[in-house]
């Protein structure tokens, strides 16, 4: 199922061959434990242990028996999935399911969502920068897990099947950010919001089915205690926020929208939890993000992945020493930038990614038309990298630009790339044109790598 591969290179000291994971699998979970293979000697005793510490193996039966009565209802063939990797992992019944939903049930931080008439490619973006303490094996995949679902592409957390921001072939892009309320109490069994990003890029295809579906989850009464979405799609977008009992949602109807962690729509604003420094805090973090976007768009007229690279590495550093949060900080520790394509969202669609600390790491197109993605991208290393590139130079080091500079040629020649294969694909050309994108991919891949490693001698 995997593969060895040349890599197309661009730099003579790189390596000659990389393992490569499919993105397309026929066997339930297979895509999952090919993902965490080269972990579990060193991280399964971490997780178990947290898995202990949450719910006591003596509880976990009695919980997870309910909680498989909820995903056997809505879920079939996740559940189906979940045993499989159960099994193959040989933990107890149940409690892969329990891990997922309980260990990963939130991704927080800071989300921008770009209309298409501000967006240079014509078509809505969607970023999220994700930020969290505790855990630094970030893993982006792509891959379609059985047939009959949509092919993914996600960025999240290794030991998670969920997504902390995920977009299909379609061009569906969500992210989540937590939203906490003061309404009633979290449930113990729910579903965690990075196990329905997943599954609602699985199987909805554009914004107004995916948002149709959240309502539908929530109304089920199984979700967790207060969550923000973006649902967006090439044309259009929403902004979603919810608690265990209410769902507000508002369609975006031009220029861009920031979000943090606070309730500002009518009727959820007084359910948040408004203590002055937690409402500030967020309301600093969308202030940044929000000003940034306005100015690069009443200055430039579009706003470019480009200018969004700049927006996900934003600090105001006296404000920081002030304690108010940033935009990006010493805890951000993944971006995704979404860039769906109107035409052919299936095969020129991209998500450009910072695996790691988004001021430490380059900022990789992923095209959704790739046939497969190098391991290290997937199984946690790129990351770790990028992490101990941070711990050597610190969080405000003087290298920007020479991650500037290769991103800004990168991105030049990957929309070249891109506009060839759309040709190709007009001309029905769909294998000259998946082969295109998979020698772009793999060069870009290879020189970010050796960049990486040159910076970090």
């Amino acid at each position: 199922m995997k593969k060895l591969i040349p890599l197309l290179c661009c730099a003579a000291s790189a390596v000659s061959a990389v393992e490569m994971y499919p993105t397309g699998y026929t066997q339930p979970g297979q895509w999952f434990l090919d993902s965490i293979k080269e972990t579990v000697a060193a991280r399964e005793s971490f997780y178990r242990t947290r898995l202990d510490k949450l719910d006591p193996a003596s509880q976990r039966p009695e919980l997870a028996e309910d909680f498989h009565r909820t995903l056997e209802e809505h879920f079939v063939a996740n559940r189906e999935e979940d045993a499989v990797i159960e099994k193959a992992l040989k933990w107890k019944k149940g409690d892969f399911t329990w891990h997922n939903n309980r260990f990963y049930s939130k991704t927080g931080c800071t989300s921008w969502f770009i209309h298409p008439e501000l967006s240079v490619t014509g078509a809505a973006m969607l970023q999220k920068n994700r930020d969290y303490t505790g855990q630094n094996l970030i893993s982006a995949r792509l891959f379609r897990a059985m047939p009959g679902r949509y092919k993914v592409l996600t960025v999240g957390d290794l030991w998670s099947s969920g997504a902390g921001a995920v977009m299909n072939e379609k061009g569906l892009m969500i992210t989540q950010n937590d939203g906490l309320c003061w309404e009633g109490q979290p449930r113990k069994v729910s579903v965690g919001c990075v196990f329905l990003l997943r599954y609602l890029a699985e199987h909805c295809a554009t914004a107004d089915d995916a948002l149709k579906t959240l309502q539908k989850m929530y109304a089920c009464g199984f979700m967790r205690d207060g969550d923000l979405y973006f649902i967006a799609d090439p044309g259009k977008g929403y902004v979603v926020e919810t608690t265990t009992n209410h769902v507000a949602f508002s369609g975006i109807t031009f220029g861009f929208e920031v979000r943090a962690n606070n309730y500002l729509l009518p009727g959820l604003r007084s359910l948040g939890k408004q203590k002055r420094e937690y409402f500030l805090n967020g309301a600093s973090r969308r202030y940044l993000a929000s000003e940034f976007l306005r100015e690069r768009s009443i200055k430039q007229g579009k706003l470019s992945p480009l200018d969004l690279m700049d927006l996900s590495r934003y600090r105001d550093v006296e404000m920081e020493k002030a304690n108010w949060r940033q935009v990006c900080m010493k805890n951000t520790i993944a971006s995704t930038m979404m860039v769906p394509d109107r035409q052919y969202p299936q095969y020129l669609s991209a998500a450009f990614v910072s695996i790691g600390p988004p001021r430490h790491t380059i900022y990789l197109p992923i095209p959704m038309a790739a046939t497969a993605i190098p391991a290290d991208l997937t199984n946690g290393e790129w990351g770790l990298r990028a992490f101990a590139l941070r711990e050597k130079i610190g969080l405000d080091h003087n290298k920007l630009a020479d991650f500037k500079k290769l991103e800004n040629s990168m991105t030049g020649e990957f929309f070249a790339v891109k506009e060839q294969a759309r040709k190709l694909l007009c001309s029905g050309k769909r294998q000259d044109a998946v082969a295109l994108l998979d020698k772009c991919f793999i060069k870009q891949y290879n020189q970010a790598k050796n960049f990486l490693k040159k910076i970090s001698e």
